[in-house]
C-alpha cells in the first residue's frame, strides 16, 4: 500500500499538483538529461510510460495506481551500469521492487508535498506540519524528529529537490522535505491530523 495523504482530494491541490511536475519534466527535457534525477533504471520504454501515467495519478488515481502502472518487467533495465572505483562501469543487479517503490512512491509524494506546499501559500497559509505517511524499513533520525512539528511552507517550496538537483548544484544539508530516497515523510495543512 502507498502513503497516506490528508489532502489528496482537493481538487486545487491536484490541478497545482499537475501543473507543477508537467513543467518540471519539461524543463528537465529541455535540460538535455531528463534521467540525471530519476529514472535511471527504465527503460525507454518505461520512462516513455512514466512520462504518460505519471500526470494522470496526480489528477486523479494514487501511487498504488502508479505503481501498478510501471510494474511491466519492459518498463526496467535487466541491469543497472554502476560506475567502477579506477574508471568505467559495469552491469549489476538491482532489486526492481525497490527501485519501483522507491520511483512511483518517492515522486508521487515529491509532487504532492510541492504540490500541496503551493496551495496551501495561495490559500493564505504559512506553515505545515510534517507527518510520516507510511512505515520505514529503517527509519531516518533527521526527519523523524521533524513529525508532528510545524514548518514554513515557503522553506518546504524552496528545499524542493534543493539537496540533489540541479545535478551538480545540490545542496546536501539543506533543509528538505522529503529528505532524500526511501524518505516517508510527507505534510499536511495545520489543523489536520
Amino acid at each position: 500500500m502507498g502513503f497516506q495523504y490528508h489532502h489528496l482530494e482537493d481538487a486545487d491541490v491536484r490541478q497545482t499538483m499537475v501543473e507543477l511536475w508537467s513543467a518540471e519534466w519539461e524543463d528537465m527535457h529541455s535540460s538535455g538529461h531528463p534521467r540525471d534525477c530519476y529514472g535511471k533504471q527504465l527503460t525507454d520504454e518505461g520512462w516513455e510510460n512514466y512520462g504518460s501515467v505519471m500526470p494522470v495519478a496526480l489528477s486523479e488515481k494514487d501511487d498504488d495506481w502508479l505503481r501498478a502502472e510501471m510494474a511491466d518487467p519492459a518498463f526496467w533495465m535487466p541491469k543497472y551500469p554502476r560506475r567502477k572505483p579506477k574508471g568505467g562501469f559495469t552491469m549489476v543487479e538491482y532489486n526492481k521492487r525497490d527501485a519501483l517503490e522507491r520511483l512511483c512512491f518517492g515522486e508521487f509524494n515529491i509532487a504532492y508535498i510541492r504540490g500541496l506546499a503551493t496551495t496551501l501559500l495561495v490559500r493564505g497559509e504559512t506553515e505545515c506540519i510534517v507527518y510520516r505517511a507510511d512505515l520505514a524499513y529503517e527509519p531516518r533520525g533527521e526527519c523523524s524528529e521533524w513529525e508532528g512539528e510545524q514548518f514554513p511552507l515557503q522553506d518546504v517550496v524552496d528545499g524542493h529537490r534543493i539537496r540533489y538537483w540541479p545535478l551538480g548544484q545540490g545542496q546536501p544539508g539543506a533543509f528538505s522535505i522529503p529528505t532524500g530516497p526511501n524518505c516517508h515523510h510527507s505534510i499536511h495543512a495545520v489543523g489536520v491530523a
